[in-house]
């Protein structure tokens, strides 16, 4: 069960994640641009105190966005007096942001709470993340029937995060029958429309080759872990530095390895992390050693080439 706490906690600590999503029910995430007019309009507009206007007002806030500067403290005053009139999507705000403790006080039970009641208003996001709480035990304790029944609402509203995480649990048989062809058409749908985790459980599945239905394909594997890598994927950076250490799919590369490690490393995930830097120190150590062979080599080469001193006598 290490692997999958592994996985599990993978999925919500990368840097940015889910924070960088917030917004996307109306089309504003962080990596939208909004020119200042635009901008300042939109804060104009929130001065009526109508929800829609406030979430886009902390939208702005969040980001940084139409000259405005980035501030979470503010965005979550915005988020709350959203909220407080029913707005589901100010409620995943607030609960992702609580749950991260950014710009507020890390606290997964209220987290939990504000995913609950997006979720009661049928907002997908909502059930989904309360879903994913609920199998995660983040919050509360363990719930897989709870689980179960946010993540097939969330589903069946073409949520991608949702048939995702059907996946990990058809994967692991946590809570549901464990059927790993299952878990891959989940995955596959998913990663088909662009869903970074589904990529990269699909890579390993593929990589590792162990799941029925799932024949090893290291090279498909090595492009889903690409994908991965150019969204800034810790995971998926490590595991093309694994690949490009022993030759998996791809030649040997050290040099490119270690590039792969120290990118995992940089991501500042932190359940891929301390995997990433043992990595990278064995690495380093091996390649040492390699390297301090070779010179013993060497010598020892130099030293048997040498001709013994009578072979100069006659000179004399």
């Amino acid at each position: 069960m290490m692997l999958v706490a592994l996985l599990l906690a993978t999925a919500t600590t990368a840097k940015g994640g889910l924070i960088d999503a917030i917004g996307r029910d109306v089309g504003l995430t962080r990596s939208q641009e909004v020119d200042e007019a635009h901008g300042a309009r939109m804060l104009q507009d929130a001065n009526d105190g109508r929800p829609d206007n406030l979430y886009f007002a902390a939208l702005l806030h969040l980001y940084g966005k139409g000259g405005v500067s980035e501030s979470p403290k503010q965005a979550l005053i915005h988020f709350r007096r959203a909220a407080e009139q029913g707005h589901a999507g100010a409620m995943v705000a607030l609960g992702t942001l609580t749950r991260a403790g950014h710009g507020i006080a890390k606290d997964e039970k209220s987290a939990l709470a504000w995913f609950r009641e997006a979720a009661r208003r049928n907002h997908a996001d909502g059930m989904w993340l309360l879903g994913q709480s609920l199998l995660q035990g983040s919050g509360c304790d363990v719930d897989f029937d709870g689980a179960k029944k946010w993540l097939t609402e969330a589903a069946q509203q073409e949520s991608y995060d949702a048939l995702h995480w059907l996946g990990v649990m058809h994967e692991y048989g946590l809570g549901l029958e464990r059927d790993t062809r299952k878990a891959r058409a989940l995955y596959e749908t998913a990663a088909s429309n662009g869903h970074a985790m589904a990529e990269y459980h699909l890579a390993l599945m593929h990589a590792y080759g162990d799941r029925p239905g799932t024949p090893q394909d290291l090279p498909r594997a090595l492009t889903l872990f690409q994908k991965g890598a150019a969204r800034n994927h810790g995971g998926s950076c490590f595991n093309l530095g694994r690949m490009t250490m022993y030759g998996q799919g791809t030649p040997v590369d050290y040099d490119v390895a270690r590039y792969w490690f120290s990118r995992a490393i940089a991501t500042n995930d932190v359940a891929i992390g301390d995997v990433a830097r043992t990595a990278l120190e064995e690495l380093e150590k091996g390649i040492k050693e390699a390297s301090d062979f070779e010179d013993e080599l060497f010598e020892e080469f130099d030293r048997m080439n040498q001709p013994p001193e009578s072979a100069y006598a006659w000179i004399d």
